[in-house]
């Protein structure tokens, strides 16, 4: 039976029918004060993210929402909210600037593959709400704790499946037209495994601390962006993170069939922000 968490539509349910989740005897009790959406709009200024303002509520609700299950189910290594914005939510917003750039379609279906504390969807849905978004993860209680999640928020057209990758692929009537993956896998392995899972087309994204310049021959390079990665110091201010540490989105996809492999003589899309 498949196994799939998802506060979405009925034909949803239709299509994979559900398993009742086990449910924990209380939820987390709060370990720490809740940020209020004033507080996050001066920290996202601080570190140099573009949060807008529609955004900042179930932002809070989702950074309160992570840190109390963190207290009992170790899903980040954040210590309090302001470094979960800054180290871990920040890639979202980051990412929903890039998506716009990408050929997608108007209403892409995208899979998130490993989405474990929900980093970087939950985040992106809050601001990016194209097509069908599918958080995929294998790990029970981490799925419960992004069910329950979506719950609270109602992201529209977004969804969590829990099982392994290879079950939730069987399932699906068509390829994706976009696969966001951070550290789900290497990046040769996983290309390897999501070539024939795509549609026409179809892109994956890569969330990487460092580039892979070697890709294999079949797929070519779309899109890239490097950007700072901003922390907060003790007394609140932004600083650089250690070592000048920088991070890569890499949009990529299968060449087109033809005679011949060789590269594409059009250059990709590349962009760096400090």
């Amino acid at each position: 039976m498949q196994k799939r968490f998802s506060p979405g539509r009925a034909t949803d349910r239709a299509r994979y029918p559900a398993r009742t989740p086990s449910r924990q005897a209380s939820p987390p009790v709060a370990t720490a004060p809740a940020p209020t959406p004033d507080e996050l709009a001066v920290c996202a200024r601080q570190a140099g993210l573009d949060i807008p303002d529609r955004a900042l509520p179930p932002l809070a609700a989702y950074l309160e929402r992570l840190l109390r299950w963190n207290s009992v189910m170790n899903l980040v290594g954040a210590r309090d909210w302001r470094e979960a914005l800054t180290n871990l939510v920040g890639d979202s917003f980051h990412l929903a600037a890039f998506l716009d750039g990408l050929p997608l379609p108007a209403e892409p279906l995208c899979w998130d593959l490993g989405s474990g504390a929900g980093l970087p969807g939950i985040p992106l849905r809050m601001i990016w709400q194209r097509g069908d978004y599918w958080l995929v993860e294998a790990r029970e209680k981490r799925a419960l704790f992004l069910s329950q999640t979506l719950h609270s928020l109602r992201l529209p057209r977004t969804h969590v499946y829990r099982g392994r990758a290879e079950a939730f692929f069987a399932g699906q009537a068509r390829g994706a037209d976009c696969v966001i993956s951070r550290a789900f896998m290497p990046p040769r392995p996983l290309l390897d495994l999501l070539a024939p899972r795509l549609a026409p087309g179809g892109l994956v994204v890569l969330l990487l601390n460092e580039a892979d310049d070697d890709l294999p021959p079949v797929w070519e390079l779309v899109a890239e962006q490097t950007y700072a990665v901003r922390r907060l110091s003790g007394d609140r201010r932004a600083t650089a993170a250690p070592a000048g540490e920088r991070r890569r989105f890499r949009a990529v996809r299968l060449r087109e069939a033809g005679p011949c492999s060789a590269p594409s003589p059009a250059r990709p899309c590349t962009e760096e922000i400090s």
